[in-house]
């Protein structure tokens, strides 16, 4: 099956305000794992770093991304230091 997976870390200023910006992804995540094509969309904190988290989307394919890129509401967590890393691959089961 074919896909992209996007990985997009952020650093807040600090732990708690790291708490606050996943706590408010929750809702976000919720709506978008409805969305056709979401294979994935969940947010996770560092065990180690509390200041830092991640988003992780895997979509089953590139037109339903745009699609839900398109239908995003505005308003992006507020972090310091935003990563992104965009995979495409195929997943071959044997």
């Amino acid at each position: 099956m074919a896909g992209v997976r996007l990985i997009i870390q952020f650093t807040a200023e600090n732990a708690a305000e790291a708490e606050k910006q996943v706590a408010g992804m929750a809702e976000r995540c919720k709506k978008a794992q409805q969305e056709p094509g979401c294979l994935q969309f969940e947010v996770f904190r560092s065990a180690l770093e509390a200041q830092k988290y991640a988003l992780l989307e895997h979509w089953a394919s590139e037109e339903a991304l745009e699609t839900h890129r398109q239908n995003m509401p505005p308003g992006n967590p507020q972090a310091s230091n935003i990563t992104r890393t965009r995979e495409h691959y195929e997943q071959q089961f044997a």
